[in-house]
């Protein structure tokens, strides 16, 4: 049996001037673990983590084509911090299917060193392309890490490839040697497999790290895929007020064990704001569990802060949902959060708006109630508002479904927090 094989860890080491990079073998690099996540203490560092399972560009693949099992912490000062994305199994346009992704992001203290934390792995990619006959990458993995020992900064990544097995049409499979570094791996007709990046770099007050497991080039489609992606960042230091927040699309809730979707897409507001300029995802389509088709989502946010004060917003829309085959299409979903913080004075307000919602041909509206239940279909609830701690959440729309399963789906969701440093 062919063991795993890793690519490799880096360390870098970052003062206040640029230190030299060191490099560790992957025997030396020290991985944490999300159960140390559990006790929040509060450090002195903005700490950032992100991760997902795959980004597909190119071919007929829209440039807004989503990242599976995308997860995040945004921005927090706080070690002992968690969250985590699972998709038991997708297909990715232009790619195949990928089967149990799985993303962790969490930020631990241990003695003077302070850490972030993404790690990613999916069980399974399988490319299928007819006479080619399929492809199997098994065991993909990637982590990164930023950290703080107590006397300076560093970066950790790794990544690593269980087995490739193709099995030919009407063939017998095939294990196949791992591509490593500069020497891809190239299967006629069916795909190129080539090492990911790792990325170790000094930014303004701190340091990031990524690394991306593997690219794959699909012929078929002439699509390119970066599999199995992890970031982290860590800097010193909190401007006047710190933000905190997301916006996205869809998020879905007990649709059966083969669907667990997470907010997707989803944007998370960098910890100092995005300095007054507007970021912005997207997913052409998004299908829930082959009984809720999602198209048109966008999500755009907006933060800025001077001496004293801090501003800003989360937005997500939504073009078309169908439910059912047409027995419910909901048309133009909005749903924004605005705050601003002066001092200690904090003023927070929110956008819910649907352009139409219609049953079976015919339009429904909202009564007084802001609830409207289509019998043994599902029932639709409107503009959920809370106020949270130092800022304000929305969801626009939540569709409860009717039909036995008590499946949940959020769509329209917006969240802002402005706290002073």
């Amino acid at each position: 049996m062919r063991h795993q094989i890793r690519f490799g860890a880096i360390v870098a080491t970052a003062t206040l001037a640029l230190t030299a990079l060191a490099t560790a073998t992957p025997a030396t690099a020290v991985v944490g673990s999300p159960d140390l996540a559990r006790q929040i203490v509060k450090t002195n560092f903005a700490l950032n983590a992100t991760g997902f399972g795959t980004l597909v560009t190119g071919g007929q693949v829209p440039a807004s084509s989503d990242n599976t099992a995308y997860t995040a912490i945004g921005c927090t000062v706080r070690a002992g911090v968690m969250r985590s994305n699972f998709e038991a199994q997708v297909e990715v346009p232009g790619l195949g299917t990928v089967s149990g992704v799985r993303t962790r992001a969490w930020t631990e203290k241990q003695g003077s060193v302070v850490s972030a934390y993404a790690t990613h792995s999916i069980a399974e990619v399988l490319i299928a392309e007819g006479s080619s006959g399929t492809l199997s990458i098994e065991g993909v993995r990637s982590m990164s890490r930023a950290f703080h020992t107590g006397t300076g900064f560093k970066t950790e990544t790794d990544t690593s490839v269980a087995r490739i097995v193709l099995t030919p049409a009407g063939g017998e499979p095939q294990e196949l040697e791992i591509p490593t570094p500069g020497q891809p791996l190239e299967i006629p007709g069916l795909a190129r497999i080539t090492i990911g990046n790792e990325v170790s770099a000094k930014i303004i007050d701190g340091v990031r790290a990524a690394a991306d497991a593997i690219n794959i080039r699909v012929f078929p489609s002439d699509t390119l895929a970066k599999v199995a992606h992890t970031a982290t960042k860590i800097q010193k230091g909190a401007p006047f007020g710190t933000f905190r927040g997301y916006s996205a699309g869809t998020r879905a809730r007990g649709l059966g064990e083969t669907v667990k979707s997470g907010r997707t897409p989803l944007s998370l507001m960098p910890c100092k704001g995005t300095n007054g300029k507007e970021l912005t995802r997207a997913a052409a389509r998004v299908n829930l569990g082959d009984q809720i088709v999602v198209r048109g989502i966008d999500t755009n946010q907006k933060a800025r802060q001077v001496k004293g004060s801090g501003s800003g917003y989360e937005l997500a829309n939504i073009a078309k949902v169908n439910l059912g085959d047409g027995a419910l299409v909901i048309n133009s979903i909005v749903a924004q959060a605005n705050v601003t913080r002066k001092g200690d004075s904090l003023v927070r307000n929110v956008t819910a708006t649907i352009g139409s919602i219609i049953s079976n041909g015919e339009p429904r509206f909202f009564p007084e109630s802001g609830v409207i239940e289509i019998p043994g279909l599902v029932k639709i609830q409107q503009r959920i508002v809370r106020k949270i701690k130092n800022g304000i959440s929305v969801i626009a729309l939540r569709l409860t479904l009717l039909d036995g399963s008590g499946a949940v789906v959020d769509l329209g969701m917006a969240e802002l927090q402005v706290r002073k440093g």
